[in-house]
C-alpha cells in the first residue's frame, strides 16, 4: 500500500528532519536526542492521550453512521449524478496523484522546503515543514491500521459498510497526507481569514476522491479528521516545549553561572 510505503520512507528520515534549527558536528548527538524525544512526545499525545483517543472514537463513530446507513451511497449518487462535471473533473485534476506519488512527492517537498528554511534563516518556512512532517509521521500508523480494519469497498467495488479486512479502502490516505500541510499552516496562521483558507484547501483532496469516485464521503472525512487530530497533536507538544524552563549551570573562573531561559 503507497501509504506504507510513505511510513518507511518517513521513519528513516525522521532523525534527519525533526531537530530544530542549525546543527554543527559537536552538536549531532543533542539534536539526535531531541529528534528523539519530539518523536515519542507526538506518538504519545495521540496514542496515549485519553482526550485524543475520546476523540478519534467520536470521529470513527460519526464515520460509521454514514458507512453502515444509506447515506454514504446517497450522497454518492446525488454527487456524480448532479454535481459531476467536466469542470469538477478539471478543477480536481491537480489533486489526482496516484498514492505511490503522492508518497513520493511528499516526503521531498518536506525535506526541500526544511533545507530551503534554513538555508534562507526563515523559522516559519522550516517550521512549516517540520510540523507537516510529523503530523503526517504521527498519524500515518493509524490510517494504515484503519483502512483495512474497516474493510469497505470503493464506490466503484460496492458499498461502504463495515467488513473488517475484506478490503482496504476504509479510510482515504490521499485525504490524509493532502490535507496535512495545509491543516498545519492554517494552524500557524494568526490571519482568521487566512486560516480559513487554508482549512479550505486541507479539504480539496478529498473532494477529488469523491469527485472521481474513488471513496466515499465518510473515507474522505475520517482521512481528513485523522489529520486534523494529528495536526492538533504536533501543535500541543510545541506549546508544551515553548512553555518550559530550562536551567543550564556552567563552571567559570570564579564560580558557577547559572542561566534560567524560558521560551514563550
Amino acid at each position: 500500500m503507497a501509504m506504507t510505503l510513505f511510513l518507511r520512507i518517513g521513519l528513516g528520515l525522521a532523525l534527519w528532519l525533526l531537530p530544530l534549527g542549525h546543527r554543527c558536528i559537536a552538536e549531532d548527538n543533542g539534536a539526535i536526542s531531541r529528534g528523539i524525544e519530539t518523536v515519542k512526545a507526538d506518538f504519545g499525545n495521540f496514542y496515549l492521550d485519553r482526550a485524543n483517543l475520546t476523540k478519534l472514537g467520536i470521529g470513527l463513530a460519526g464515520a460509521a453512521v454514514f458507512a453502515n446507513t444509506g447515506m454514504d451511497r446517497y450522497i454518492r449518487n446525488k454527487y456524480q449524478d448532479d454535481l459531476r462535471s467536466k469542470e469538477t473533473d478539471e478543477a480536481t485534476k491537480p489533486f489526482n496523484l496516484s498514492g505511490t506519488m503522492l508518497a513520493l512527492v511528499t516526503v521531498p517537498v518536506y525535506i526541500g522546503t526544511y533545507g530551503a528554511g534554513l538555508a534562507l534563516h526563515n523559522s516559519t518556512i522550516t517550521e512549516w515543514a517540520q510540523k507537516s512532517f510529523r503530523a503526517t509521521l504521527v498519524g500515518e500508523p493509524t490510517v494504515v491500521f484503519l483502512a483495512p480494519a474497516i474493510g469497505a469497498d470503493r464506490p466503484e467495488e460496492g458499498d461502504s459498510h463495515w467488513r473488517p479486512y475484506r478490503n482496504i479502502r476504509g479510510v482515504s490516505g490521499h485525504t490524509f497526507v493532502g490535507g496535512v500541510p495545509f491543516i498545519t499552516a492554517a494552524k500557524m496562521s494568526e490571519n482568521p481569514y487566512l486560516k480559513s483558507i487554508f482549512y479550505g484547501i486541507s479539504t480539496f483532496t478529498g473532494i477529488s476522491r469523491i469527485n472521481d469516485d474513488k471513496h466515499y464521503f465518510s473515507q474522505v472525512a475520517l482521512g481528513w479528521y485523522i489529520a486534523y487530530l494529528s495536526c492538533a497533536v504536533v501543535e500541543k507538544g510545541n506549546d508544551r516545549r515553548e512553555g518550559r524552563l530550562h536551567v543550564q549551570f556552567a563552571a567559570v573562573p570564579k564560580g558557577i553561572a547559572i542561566t534560567v531561559r524560558k521560551r514563550y
